[in-house]
């Protein structure tokens, strides 16, 4: 049987609901473009689910002891319901899809184990096709399905600002794993973000560039907020730290062909190239860079430790790097069993978002644990986001704990492409 052990967070926000919804609403707006209508799967899997300040040891003691204290405790409830908004089909659906393995992989662990104290942990997911307004659409029908305990997704951003006036409305704990930009900080107190951050990771990206020598970037950025935001970040710290930014070029992640933008790269011969883009279209430049003729050193965002990167560069993607909270070559023994379960299960290895989400789920669990105990046994909403506040776990991707801004902040790793894996860089 699940029993979550919870730390205790010192004070409780009080931001002005208003503001909130005013200023996410504001940020839609600028990010929304003409949609599709969602497509409701609502696929129920009754499978499912497993804790840095020193001043917040004795606390986190006091907690396994009250815990450990008050057994008995027994679900009110047969089913706790989480519902996923994320893209499932479409461009975008391959981080859907991997965030959905990872939840249901540690729903079905949880279950198996007595789920959380006899209460099942069951997913109902709503396809957003990776368009706001399908998104907004799949927050709404969760919000008012009073049986949702908490929603997680979307994976971009501006899918994600769409939910939050909804989630907000609604008092639903949303917890994303994706979603990086700062547009989405502070946007709500039920908002729990355990993504990579984009006013971290473009840094991030510039420091393991420079730490190998290189000083002449030049820097490509998808035409959208999580592009411009990431690359905004990076070229400041670039800048800020000696190196020198010889161009910054946005693009059309729709587009296949980039041979005119690449040309003009190739005729600057930066020493590194910096890409904040997706998967999909990092993938490409890097295949269509090399075809062109530019060695330059390549450093790109999380989103390239994917195999998908492996099978659209191929041989182009060798000496390829990103920043990432995650490897599955890591030897850390919870990393290992996590990857070979996943695998087991699915045929294919695990990749960043996937194992967030696996994080995520037992997050989750532990939040429904600390809502049953302090209310008899039944799992509220309200409850939810008090439990999520306390967060404690050690993860596969790290110690999971939650700022009062609501943000998870973490060590990131640098990942590099060597003999055609994905390997740690030394």
């Amino acid at each position: 049987m699940f029993n979550g052990m919870l730390r205790r967070r010192g004070t409780m926000k009080n931001r002005m609901k208003a503001v909130q919804t005013a200023v996410c609403l504001g940020l839609i707006v600028a990010l929304s473009a003409c949609g599709r209508s969602g497509q409701y799967v609502g696929t129920e899997v009754k499978q499912g689910a497993e804790s840095t300040a020193s001043e917040d040891r004795t606390e986190r003691a006091e907690n396994r002891e009250s815990s450990a204290g008050s057994g008995g405790i027994k679900a009110t409830q047969e089913e706790i319901r989480i519902g996923m908004v994320n893209p499932l089909s479409g461009d975008n659906a391959l981080y859907g899809l991997d965030q959905e393995r990872g939840l249901l992989l540690a729903f079905e662990e949880i279950n198996e184990a007595g789920g959380v104290n006899g209460a099942k942990l069951v997913l109902d997911e709503y396809d957003d096709q990776g368009d706001p307004q399908s998104a907004a659409k799949g927050a709404q029908k969760y919000a008012d399905d009073e049986s949702i305990m908490a929603i997680t997704g979307s994976s971009l951003t501006s899918c994600t600002l769409a939910m939050v006036p909804i989630i907000d409305d609604a008092e639903v704990v949303e917890c994303v794993v994706s979603s990086s930009s700062p547009s989405l900080a502070n946007c709500s107190d039920y908002f729990f973000r355990m993504a990579v951050q984009d006013a971290l990771v473009g840094p991030q990206m510039a420091k393991a560039a420079l730490k190998k020598g290189f000083r002449r970037f030049e820097v490509l950025y998808t035409n959208n907020d999580f592009g411009k935001n990431l690359s905004d970040n990076l070229m400041a710290y670039v800048r800020e730290n000696g190196g020198e930014v010889i161009d910054s070029i946005e693009y059309n992640p729709a587009d296949q062909d980039f041979t005119a933008m690449l040309t003009k790269v190739k005729g600057d011969r930066p020493e590194a190239v910096a890409l904040c883009g997706t998967v999909t279209d990092c993938a490409l430049l890097i295949k269509q860079m090399r075809n062109l003729g530019v060695d330059a050193f390549v450093i790109c965002h999380t989103s390239l430790y994917s195999d998908k990167a492996l099978e659209i560069a191929g041989d182009a993607l060798e000496g390829a790097a990103c920043v990432s909270v995650y490897i599955s070559t890591n030897p850390d023994p919870k990393v290992q069993e996590f990857v070979k379960k996943f695998e087991s299960k699915y045929g294919q290895i695990p990749d960043s978002f996937a194992a967030m989400a696996y994080d995520q789920a037992y997050v989750l669990a532990e939040a429904a644990d600390y809502a049953m105990r302090t209310n008899n046994g039944t799992v509220t909403r309200e409850g939810m986001r008090e439990g999520m506040e306390r967060s404690d776990r050690e993860g596969v991707t790290g110690h999971v704990t939650f700022t009062e801004d609501n943000e998870w902040e973490r060590d990131y790793l640098t990942v590099i492409v060597k003999d055609g894996a994905f390997v740690l860089d030394e």
